[in-house]
C-alpha cells in the first residue's frame, strides 16, 4: 500500500458534487442519449410520470431499497408490496410472482452500477406486469430486459448538477413534451446554491454551509411533474463520461486488491461502472468502523437504513442493512485516497472486531 500524498491524507472523500463545469470535449455518451430520453427533475419524477402514465394496480418493490423511492408510489395511491433479496442482493425466490395480477408495476434494482442478473423477468412478463428498470445507482448501464417498458438514471448520483432525472420509454410510458413543469423556483436556487458552496469548498477549503444546505435541499426534494432544469441538461450533455468510467474503474479495482474479503461484489466485470464499493462488516460494528471513517473525513453512506420502511419479515434484507456501508469510489478521488481510505477502514474493523 502506498503513502498517501499530503493532500489526499486530509482532505474530504464522498458528500455531494460540486457544480461541474462543462467538459471542453464530448467523451463516450451516456446509454441514455437519444431521442427517446426524457429529462425530470429526478427519478422519483420519472416514477411519478409512469403512474400517471400505466396506474398499476399494485408496485412490487425490492426488500432492499432507499424508502424515498416509495413516494410517487404513496402520492399516486398504488398499494406497495415487496419481494425478497438474499444477502448478496439476489432475488431469493420466485413464489411471489404468482401473486402478480395484469397491469401490476414491477420495479428492479440495479444495484451499486451492477446489473441485476438473478432478476426472474420471464416469471413478471408472463402475469403480465409493467416491468421497470430502476438504474439510479447504474449510470452507464444500459438497459437489460428489452421487455421493460422503461428504465430509470440519477446523473447527480455521478456528477455535480443540481437535479435530474432520465428516462428511457417505451412509446406508451413517454410524455407530451410541454406536459412537465419547470423545477420550482425557490428549491431551484437553493440547489444551485448547494452545488456552488460545495465546489467552492473543494477548490478552497474553506468551511461554508454546503452540507446544511444540502441537507435542507434533499429534505424538500420536489416530486411531482417537473422537468430537469436546461443547467442540468447542459452540464450532462457535455460531461466526459471516460474520464468518470475510467477513474472509477480504476478506484474499485484499487480497492478490490486491497478490500476484497469485505466487498459484496469481488468483481468487476468489463461493463460495471460503479457507484461505490460496498462493504460488508460484522452488524455490531458497523457504526463504529463509520464513525472512524467519518472522522477521517472519509464520508462512506448508508445504502440503506430499511427499519420501517420494509417489514422486518424480510430478514436478509434487514441484515445487510445493518453491515453494509458503501467506501467511496468515484472520479474525485485518485489511488492514493483508495489506499487511505482502504487503510482507516481497516483499521477500524480489525480494532474494533477484537474488541
Amino acid at each position: 500500500m502506498r503513502k498517501p500524498s499530503e493532500w489526499s491524507a486530509g482532505r474530504i472523500l464522498g458528500g455531494a458534487f460540486g457544480l461541474e463545469l462543462p467538459a471542453d470535449f464530448g467523451g463516450a455518451a451516456a446509454p441514455f442519449f437519444g431521442p427517446e430520453a426524457q429529462y425530470f427533475l429526478s427519478a422519483r419524477c420519472a416514477l411519478l410520470a409512469l403512474c400517471a402514465a400505466h396506474r398499476p394496480g399494485t408496485a412490487w418493490l425490492p426488500s432492499y431499497l432507499c424508502g424515498s423511492i416509495r413516494e410517487p408510489f404513496v402520492r399516486s395511491r398504488v398499494p406497495i408490496r415487496y419481494y425478497g433479496l438474499d444477502e448478496s442482493l439476489r432475488v431469493s425466490g420466485t413464489d411471489w410472482t404468482q401473486e402478480i395480477r395484469a397491469g401490476d408495476l414491477v420495479l428492479v434494482i440495479h444495484y451499486f452500477g451492477f446489473p441485476n442478473a438473478t432478476f426472474p423477468f420471464d416469471g413478471v412478463l408472463s402475469r403480465g406486469a409493467l416491468l421497470v428498470e430502476d438504474a439510479s445507482q447504474a449510470l452507464f448501464l444500459p438497459r437489460q430486459f428489452r421487455e421493460s417498458v422503461s428504465i430509470l438514471y440519477s446523473p447527480r448520483k455521478f456528477l455535480g448538477v443540481p437535479d435530474g432525472g432520465v428516462m428511457l420509454s417505451d412509446g406508451g410510458s413517454r410524455l407530451a413534451p410541454d406536459s412537465l413543469d419547470e423545477p420550482p423556483r425557490s428549491w431551484w436556487r437553493s440547489a444551485v446554491a448547494m452545488a456552488l458552496k460545495r465546489r467552492e469548498f473543494d477548490l478552497t477549503g474553506r468551511p461554508n454551509d454546503w452540507h446544511k444546505l444540502f441537507q435542507r435541499v434533499e429534505a424538500t426534494f420536489p416530486v411531482g411533474p417537473y422537468r430537469a432544469s436546461d443547467l442540468s441538461r447542459m452540464l450532462i450533455s457535455s460531461a466526459d463520461f471516460d474520464e468518470i468510467r475510467k477513474r472509477r474503474r480504476a478506484n474499485y479495482a484499487r480497492l478490490l486488491e486491497l478490500l476484497g474479503q469485505y466487498a459484496l461484489f469481488p468483481e468487476l466485470a468489463g461493463d460495471v461502472v460503479p457507484l461505490g464499493f460496498p462493504v460488508r462488516v460484522e452488524p455490531g460494528i458497523r457504526n463504529q468502523v463509520l464513525w472512524k471513517l467519518h472522522h477521517r473525513r472519509i464520508y462512506a453512506p448508508l445504502h440503506w437504513p430499511i427499519n420501517g420502511v420494509v417489514p422486518e419479515s424480510f430478514h436478509p434484507s434487514h441484515g445487510l442493512a445493518s453491515s453494509c456501508l458503501t467506501l467511496i469510489c468515484d472520479q474525485r478521488c485518485s489511488l492514493d485516497d483508495m489506499d487511505r481510505q482502504a487503510g482507516v477502514f481497516l483499521a477500524a474493523a480489525a480494532r474494533r472486531a477484537a474488541v
